[in-house]
């Protein structure tokens, strides 16, 4: 039995958009290869589509085009992509807030477990010192004591400006 290319719905949902670019993942299992490569021409030939790549390896298509992509969203699925859900907006990487809520569990941790007497930042400022210390034993004064020391100093100055959060 032969089948046309528009014959069969091809399902998948929008991974990443961006102006003028959308990525497509495809359903699993993904269409046989000559049906991706007579989609990505389809979708190529579409008014606005400037190009269709087909990507085995990640089973995803990703479509370059102009104007507004939901105004190609019709055309798509008339070609045999039904696309399920949209992504409307990337949410913004945050990893200072990340690292600042991971240091304060620990900061959080070892409060707990000290009863109140140590933190994050006295530990980590007597790490510092002691290493500064076991690098001036070891007569490595100009590069690593005094580095480490001056981290020491920078943690003593900044601990009134930082906090964590728990």
């Amino acid at each position: 039995m032969d089948r046309s290319p528009k014959a069969e719905t091809t399902r998948g949902h929008l991974k990443h958009r961006m102006p003028g670019r959308v990525r497509i993942v495809l359903d699993r299992p993904l269409p046989h290869s000559t049906r991706l490569e007579s989609l990505a021409t389809a979708l190529a030939a579409i008014p606005g589509i400037d190009s269709a790549e087909i990507r085995p390896t990640s089973g995803s298509i990703v479509i370059r085009h102009r104007g507004d992509f939901d105004e190609l969203r019709e055309s798509i699925a008339r070609e045999g992509i039904q696309i399920a859900s949209s992504i409307t907006h990337l949410q913004p990487i945050d990893p200072m807030g990340a690292a600042a809520q991971k240091l304060g569990t620990v900061d959080g941790a070892i409060a707990r477990l000290t009863d109140g007497r140590a933190d994050l930042w006295s530990l980590a400022f007597a790490g510092l010192v002691a290493g500064g210390v076991i690098q001036l034993a070891r007569g490595r004064v100009a590069g690593p004591a005094l580095t480490l020391l001056g981290q020491a100093a920078t943690l003593s100055m900044a601990r009134p400006l930082r906090t964590f959060i728990r």
